[in-house]
This record gives C-alpha cells, sequence and structure tokens, in this order.
C-alpha cells in the first residue's frame, strides 16, 4: 500500500490453521522445557552454595550444568520465537520514494530494523512451488537473500511484482521450453560466500573453502575443546574408583578425541579444487601432504528429493565411469550453487550442465501425472469414474481461480 507521498509498504502475516497446531504443540513444549530450566538452575544452586571442594563429583557436575543449561537455553529460545512468528508475527517492506527499501520484523514485542542493499539486487521472486509457495526471495549476485514467509502465496506474489516494476528491475532470463513468464535464474559465475580463490606463486589456482569461515570454525571448536578436555581432566583427576568413572569417562574420552581431530583438520587440512584447463582436480591437504582424490571435466547441479518429499541440490563434478565428486550441497536454494557451478565452468572451460526443472516443468510434471492417474481412474470402474470427474472439476475450479486473479 502507498501513503501518498511515494512510500510504498507491503504487511505480512501469518496464513492458514496449520501454524496454531504448531504453536500449541510448542507451547506444551515449552512448558516442560521451563520445568527443566528451572530444576537444573536450582541443582546449580545447591551445588554453588555448598562449595566446590566438599564433593568429588561437583565441580564436573557444575560444569556439566553449565554446558546443558546453555543448549538447553537456546533451544527455548529459538521454539519460544516460532510460538511467536506462528501467533504474533509481522514482516513489513518499505519503499521509500529515494529508491530505499527497509524490512522490519516484528516477533511479539521484538523488533529489529534492517536496510537492503537494493543496489545489488537483481530480481525479487518467489521461491517454491505448490499451494503456498515458497519464501520471497531478493537475488543478488551469488547468493538469495530470504525476505519473508509470511502472508499469502498470492500477496508474496504481488510484492514481488510491485517491487520489480517500482525499481525498474528487468526480468530473469526466461527458458524457452518454458514459454513466456517463466523465469529461470540465470548462472552468474561469481563466487557465492564461504569460497575463496587461492593464486599460488606457482601451480595453478585453488578454488578453497573461505579462510576467514575456517577461523571461526576453529575458534568454536577450540571451545568445544577445552570443554571437553577440561571435564575428562576432572575425572581422570579422582581416578577411575568406581562404575561412574567408565560410564562418563570412556564416551567422554571419545568426544574429546573426535574433538581434537576436527581441531586438527580445521587447522591443517582441507579439501581443494585445483583449476585445470578442461580438468577439475580434487585434492586433500594436510600440512605438507597432498593427495589427489579425482578428476573430473563435467559439472551438473542435480535436485535430490528423500522419502519426505523434501528437496536438496547438490553440484557435482562427473567422471564417468566411476562415481560423482560432490562439491558443495544446499538444504533448500540452487541459486549458490548455480553459481559456483557457472564460475568453475568459466575458470577452468568445463561444461556445466543445471538440471534443476524450473517451475513451469514442475508444473507440466504435475499436470502428466493427474492425467496418467485420472485414466488410470477412468478404467478401474465405476467409482474410479466419479473419482476422475471430481479431478477434473477440482482442476476447473482453479484454473477459473487463476485466470480470476488480477494481474499486478
Amino acid at each position: 500500500m502507498s501513503d501518498g507521498i511515494g512510500t510504498t509498504s507491503f504487511r505480512f502475516r501469518p496464513q492458514g490453521p496449520g501454524r496454531f497446531f504448531v504453536a500449541a504443540f510448542l507451547s506444551f513444549w515449552l512448558c516442560g522445557w521451563l520445568a527443566g530450566e528451572i530444576f537444573a538452575l536450582w541443582v546449580l544452586w545447591r551445588l554453588l552454595g555448598s562449595g566446590l571442594a566438599t564433593g568429588q563429583w561437583a565441580l564436573p557436575a557444575v560444569l556439566f550444568l553449565l554446558v546443558w543449561l546453555s543448549l538447553w537455553s537456546v533451544g527455548g529460545a529459538v521454539a519460544l520465537r516460532q510460538v511467536l512468528g506462528a501467533l504474533w508475527s509481522e514482516d513489513r517492506l518499505v519503499l521509500g520514494a529515494d529508491g530505499s527499501l527497509v524490512r522490519e520484523a516484528h516477533r511479539g514485542p521484538f523488533r529489529r530494523r534492517r536496510a537492503m542493499p537494493c543496489r545489488e539486487i537483481r530480481q525479487f521472486q518467489v521461491r517454491g512451488a505448490g499451494a503456498w509457495g515458497g519464501p520471497l526471495v531478493a537475488e543478488l549476485s551469488g547468493r538469495s537473500l530470504e525476505i519473508t514467509r509470511l502472508g499469502s502465496l498470492r500477496e508474496r506474489q504481488e510484492a514481488a511484482d510491485q517491487l520489480n516494476r517500482r525499481l525498474g528491475l528487468r526480468p530473469l532470463a526466461e527458458d524457452p521450453a518454458d514459454g513466456p513468464g517463466q523465469a529461470q535464474i540465470p548462472a552468474v559465475p561469481v563466487l557465492p560466500a564461504g569460497w575463496q580463490e587461492l593464486t599460488p606463486s606457482f601451480g595453478s589456482a585453488l578454488l578453497v573453502p573461505e579462510q576467514a569461515l575456517r577461523r571461526q570454525q576453529r575458534r568454536v571448536m577450540g571451545l568445544v575443546n577445552l570443554v571437553l578436555w577440561g571435564l575428562l581432566a576432572l575425572l581422570l583427576r579422582g581416578g577411575p574408583a568406581g562404575p561412574v568413572f567408565w560410564a562418563l569417562g570412556i564416551p567422554l574420552a571419545l568426544l574429546a578425541l573426535a574433538g581434537g581431530w576436527g581441531q586438527l583438520w580445521l587447522a591443517f587440512g582441507r579439501l581443494e579444487w585445483r583449476l585445470e584447463p578442461r580438468v577439475l582436480v580434487l585434492q586433500r591437504r594436510f600440512g605438507q601432504r597432498l593427495r589427489t582424490l579425482g578428476e573430473a571435466r563435467a559439472l551438473e547441479l542435480v535436485e535430490l528429493v528423500d522419502s519426505e518429499g523434501d528437496r536438496s541440490y547438490r553440484l557435482q563434478a562427473l567422471r564417468p565411469p566411476d562415481p560423482p565428486l560432490r562439491v558443495d550441497d544446499h538444504a533448500t536454494d540452487p541459486t549458490p550453487l548455480r553459481h559456483l557451478g557457472a564460475w568453475l565452468a568459466m575458470r577452468s572451460h568445463v561444461p556445466f550442465d543445471d538440471r534443476v526443472p524450473s517451475e513451469e516443468q514442475r508444473r507440466r510434471q504435475r499436470r502428466a501425472e493427474m492425467e496418467r492417474l485420472r485414466q488410470q481412474l477412468a478404467g478401474s470402474g465405476r467409482l474410479g469414474r466419479w473419482a476422475a470427474r471430481q479431478l477434473e472439476r477440482a482442476e476447473a475450479a482453479g484454473a477459473e481461480a487463476a485466470a480470476r486473479r488480477p494481474d499486478t
């Protein structure tokens, strides 16, 4: 909506009855979470009040409770945020007369305001398919920025159309096989977040995980190892006197060894891609040792569907007849993998095949499946013919509702 002075705002609120069931379940879980939080705090207070030196296991118990309370509190905060998001939330986009764009996220009494990088935005669109659709996202070079999942599918689509028109953003490239109006995200050859190119003084260029991200991972793993090895030292200090040591000490020692190896790998090891002309070479580096794991001459982006119908995406390097080499995965969004594949194809001159179907291709697949189901029902008897007629009526009603939708 517009306020008459050139500022346009879009408001999105939760939709659908399913959010009430989610809120009810999480509210019930939060009652148990609160009971556990209070009990753990009471036990911690008693241990601290009695003094750490009054028992052999007092100090390990205090450290364990501190770690457990931290994780438990984070879980409660996430659940509370989901409840507020289901019952008392709103996302708002404010487009100023000067072209500035601000996103406001309201979750209960908590509010967050964030300015969006309008100059970097190439396109607004709604991701996903189905009755509820997916989130409203802003496509940037090398990454996607999720704006909101609230509101109805129609509200998100109208907001995307108006934002594109108001900001003068050109439509994304279309696939001729999809027909007019079916946007296909172009594969821009840019490195997405999390990757970095290294140019050694001799030899070919290397594609490696971003070094700043690896440093952050080392710091986090260092804190985890500090807690694990500290607890193990306290257990060893008491000596193997009793079953408690063996019940806690062996699993804790295994965790500490695994954490230590993870710290060494983050400090001295990595997987990297060597960019040769028309060849991608995957190699493992640990210190000064280097081992080649495989060579590939083509790339493809595929969509993986699990038993529950959830989609994920994988960029892989092909080396037939051997199994493909995994380059990177993404749980929800193929765009970063698409950009990474285009960048690798540009740098090493290898072919890149994007095999993720477009939304129009998905709709054609669903129509073909519905037609096959209708034919099977029509040939299965009187009850089947009745069910086939109901399917035809439902499809006709859906097409009529789509035709009545106003053009934004």
